[in-house]
C-alpha cells in the first residue's frame, strides 16, 4: 500500500475534528514551516475553503491574529489553487448541506469550523460545540 501524497495530509490535518479549527491550522503552518514552506504542504478543496473562509471571516470582525506565517501559508495555498480564478472555481461546485441535504454551490453555502460539514442558511445553530460557522 502506498502512503497517501503529503498534500493530501495537509488536507487531512485540517479536516481532522479532533482539534480545535485554530489548533490544526497552526500544527498545519507549523508542518509547512517546518517543510521549508514546501508546496505539498499546501490544502485544497473542503480544506482551502475552510481556511479562506475563517481567514476571511476573522478579518471582518477584526479578530485576524495577524500571524506571518499563517497569513504567508494562507497566501500560498490560495495562490496554488488557481489565485481568484481558482477560488472562483472552487465556489462553482456544488456540495449537499448536511442539514437538509439539499444542493447548494459552494459559494452559498456555510461551513463548520468543528466538523466542516458543509450547512445552509436554515442550519438551526452551530453543529459543534464552540464551533463557528464561516462562509
Amino acid at each position: 500500500m502506498t502512503a497517501n501524497p503529503p498534500r493530501l495530509q495537509g488536507n487531512r490535518r485540517l479536516l481532522d475534528p479532533a482539534h480545535p479549527f485554530t489548533e490544526r491550522v497552526a500544527r498545519l503552518v507549523q508542518d509547512w514551516e517546518d517543510d521549508g514552506r514546501a508546496g505539498y504542504r499546501l490544502v485544497d478543496g473542503r480544506a482551502l475553503l475552510a481556511l479562506y473562509c475563517w481567514h476571511l471571516d476573522a478579518a471582518r470582525r477584526g479578530t485576524a491574529d495577524g500571524d506571518p506565517a499563517t497569513t504567508a501559508y494562507i497566501a500560498a495555498a490560495f495562490a496554488a489553487n488557481g489565485g481568484a480564478d481558482g477560488w472562483d472555481a472552487l465556489l462553482r461546485e456544488r456540495a449537499d448541506c448536511t442539514c437538509h441535504g439539499q444542493s447548494w454551490r459552494l459559494e452559498n453555502i456555510s461551513i463548520c469550523l468543528g466538523c466542516l460539514r458543509y450547512v445552509c442558511y436554515r442550519v438551526d445553530g452551530p453543529c459543534c460545540p464552540d464551533a463557528r460557522i464561516v462562509g
